[in-house]
């Protein structure tokens, strides 16, 4: 088992490497990404935002954090980049563009039943027939019965039913244990899944 500081990742302001989720996607879309559109949703400082830049796409980045957002338009490759749009928005208010590649890298589970429904239909909507999706989210499974908690989980049957209307191309699992999601150590299922809409 991995050991992940979520809180720390997200405080972190160091430039990462892309997650290798983003770039399998990338690699399945083939060729560059000059000409095709990507959304990078909740993008932080930007570590997937300035791969799909380097690889050629038009890139609609959001987050809810201006700090973050500052930090990213620091950096020189997106600094005065003409592929770039940046918006404050929360995942349920983001204006979703069409779209050939959307990322949700380590953010879907902050966001509200509610919230994610919306969210949901609009990346739905969004993508051309057999563009991608990408990203995480967390499972129930490591959940006691009638445990409440402050973020959001999905059980397998939850996710298998929210990619009925795609073509699953990578579906791992790991288990992670941290207590900074919720204060509280415990073991996490996280589930990387790289989907094509039928």
């Amino acid at each position: 088992m991995a050991t992940v500081d979520w809180l720390s990742h997200l405080n972190n302001h160091t430039l990462l490497a892309p997650r290798s989720h983003l770039i399998e996607a990338h690699e399945f879309l083939g060729g560059s990404g000059e000409g095709k559109v990507a959304v990078d949703c909740a993008c932080g400082s930007g570590r997937d935002t300035l791969y799909l830049l380097e690889k050629g796409y038009h890139v609609y980045a959001f987050d809810n954090d201006v700090t973050r957002l500052e930090s990213l338009c620091e950096h020189p490759l997106s600094g005065a980049n003409s592929r770039l749009v940046l918006s404050v928005s929360a995942f349920a208010d983001f204006v979703f563009p069409r779209a050939h590649l959307i990322n949700a890298s380590a953010c879907l589970f902050f966001t509200t039943p509610t919230d994610f429904a919306v969210l949901w239909q609009n990346v739905y909507k969004s993508l051309y027939k057999d563009s991608i999706f990408c990203g995480h989210f967390l499972g129930s499974e490591t959940l006691e019965p009638g445990e409440k908690l402050p973020i959001l989980t999905h059980s397998q049957q939850q996710l298998e039913q929210l990619f009925s209307q795609y073509y699953i191309i990578s579906w791992k699992k790991k288990q992670e244990f941290s207590a900074n999601l919720t204060g509280k150590k415990r073991l996490w299922l996280v589930h990387t899944i790289i989907a094509i809409k039928k």
